[in-house]
This record gives C-alpha cells, sequence and structure tokens, in this order.
C-alpha cells in the first residue's frame, strides 16, 4: 500500500499536467479508501472528497505533504469524515495543517517531512457537544477586575458579584474566564482560569517563540476559545452522531462532569503540540487559523 500511494505521488512530479483531482481520485480507488468514505458519508461522499481536492489545490504546502506523505492528508481527510465535519477552513469545524516533522532515520539521524494532521477546532468541539443531546447550557464569560469573591480549586464552587451597570463593567480590566455547563439531569460543571493562567497555557502550546497573530489580535476571543477548550475537552462529553438525550447518555456525561473513569474511548490530544521526538513547525506560519489546536482529553460517545 505504501509503495504505491509513493508511486501515486512520483507521478504528480512526473507529470505535471495530472490533476490533483486525478491523484487523490487515484490513491482512494487503489487502496479502496473510497469505500470507506462511502460507509462514512453516504450520498455526501463525493462532495466530501471534492472538497479534499480543493483544499489541497488551494494550499502549496497541503501539495508538498502530498507529495512527501500523501496518506497523512488522506488519513486527516478521513477522521474528519469519522466526525462528520466539513473540512472547509473558514467554516472553522475542522483543519487539515501541514507540519514540517522530525522523521527519525534507521541510523539515528532526523530528516524533516512534510505531512498533513487533523487538528479539531473548538466549533467542531461544539457541534460534537451539541450532538450529544445532554446539555441544558454552556456558558463562557469574563470576569472583571472586582468581580471574583472567591473560587474553591477543589470543590470547583465560584463566586462572582458582577457590576450590573454594563458601561461602568465595560471599563474594567478582565482579570479572568470562566465556563461552566449545566446537563439536562442538573449534573454542573465550572472552571475558573485567570489572564495570567490563560497567557501561560498560551505560551506552552504555542507553535513558535512568539504569541501568533490572532492572540495579539483578538486576545479576548482567544482567551474564551481555550476556557471553552478546556471545560468541554476535559469534562464534557461528546457525540459523533446527533442524539436524543436518552437516559445512558445522561449517566456518561454526569460520569464525565464528576472526574469518573469509565474506561471510554478518549479523543486525542492535538497532535499538533508534540509528535515524535522534537515539536514539529507548522508550516504555514502565523496565518494559521488560531482556534484550531484542542488540548486535554475529551469524551466522544461513539
Amino acid at each position: 500500500m505504501k509503495n504505491a500511494i509513493q508511486k501515486a505521488a512520483a507521478t504528480q512530479t512526473e507529470a505535471p499536467k495530472q490533476s490533483m483531482n486525478a491523484l487523490i481520485n487515484a490513491m482512494l480507488d487503489q487502496n479502496g479508501l473510497r469505500r470507506r468514505f462511502d460507509e462514512l458519508l453516504g450520498a455526501r461522499a463525493p462532495q466530501f472528497i471534492s472538497s479534499i481536492v480543493s483544499l489541497v489545490n488551494a494550499d502549496v504546502n497541503l501539495q508538498k505533504a502530498m507529495a512527501e506523505a500523501p496518506m497523512t492528508v488522506i488519513q486527516s481527510a478521513l477522521k474528519a469524515a469519522t466526525f462528520d465535519l466539513p473540512i472547509d477552513q473558514n467554516l472553522g469545524y475542522a483543519y487539515i495543517l501541514p507540519f514540517n516533522n522530525s522523521i527519525k532515520r534507521e541510523d539515528g539521524s532526523y530528516f524533516k517531512r512534510s505531512e498533513a494532521t487533523f487538528i479539531l477546532g473548538w466549533k467542531g468541539m461544539h457541534q460534537l457537544a451539541m450532538r450529544s443531546g445532554v446539555y441544558k447550557t454552556i456558558q463562557i464569560t469574563d470576569v472583571r477586575e472586582g468581580e471574583l469573591v472567591s473560587y474553591n480549586f477543589l470543590t470547583e464552587e465560584l463566586k462572582l458579584d458582577f457590576e450590573m451597570d454594563w458601561d461602568k463593567r465595560e471599563e474594567l480590566p478582565i482579570i479572568g474566564y470562566a465556563g461552566y455547563f449545566r446537563l439536562i439531569n442538573g449534573t454542573e460543571k465550572t472552571i475558573y482560569m485567570s489572564v495570567e493562567q490563560i497567557k501561560a497555557h498560551e505560551k506552552k502550546f504555542r507553535k513558535g517563540q512568539y504569541m501568533t497573530k490572532g492572540w495579539r489580535e483578538n486576545f479576548d476571543a482567544m482567551c474564551r476559545k481555550t476556557v471553552y477548550r478546556q471545560l468541554i475537552g476535559k469534562w464534557g462529553v461528546m457525540s459523533i452522531d446527533y442524539r436524543t438525550a436518552s437516559p445512558e447518555a445522561v449517566r456518561m456525561a454526569q460520569a464525565i462532569a464528576e472526574g469518573v473513569d469509565r474506561g471510554q474511548p478518549q479523543l486525542e490530544e492535538a497532535p499538533d503540540i508534540i509528535m515524535g521526538q522534537e515539536q514539529p513547525e507548522l508550516i504555514e506560519g502565523e496565518d494559521s487559523p488560531e482556534d484550531a489546536p484542542i488540548e486535554g482529553d475529551a469524551e466522544v460517545l461513539q
């Protein structure tokens, strides 16, 4: 299979006139992957495959990943199809991003190879959460100076005294952000992160030396997304399928909120944080989607 894929990718270089559409479709047919897309998406499979072609055609770095590690592009698209999420980056649900990853040779040395990685966006996470049918409320809010009364890190009891004068509140500096969800059975979860904690989190997971464009130009929105990912990604329940709030789903969600380990399958951590021996380098630079990566464990209902 691997040789067939590499041969297909090499053909693209040897015959520039061959379209990306023909290359991707040839790979899908040679390796039986088209059948998998058909199983996952049904009548929508051709449209989804067309979106893969459009995505690769629009990004020279993804074209490089297609030439050097084509299966990573197909596998990333297949994962998006498994979650039933569109890969149009303008929508913000899921992303297929190219990375320069360090690959270890047999002699112990390393070389760089362009590979594609699937990244679940925070809007995709919210979509999966809504599909579970177990939430009554999900909310993220900023906390202004003087509004935080107390927060117990053990019991998660958060006491806030909001400034009710909106104009006056807008003039107060933001000191943190709170996230909260309530399930239909009454189970609740609350988290609080100070601005300092969020900045430390951003620095830990940033892809380069400096804060990226999205954080610099829209810090408030990025803080809210970070808290949302921490709340739902670590403590929430998500479903690939659209569901109603069945008793089983509610019990599952309550167990998650209470931190009970049920041995259920976990949504893997964002692979753009650490891959192999070295930190991967995002090829797209600071114009990459700022809301893409998620951190922490997320529960997925199969």
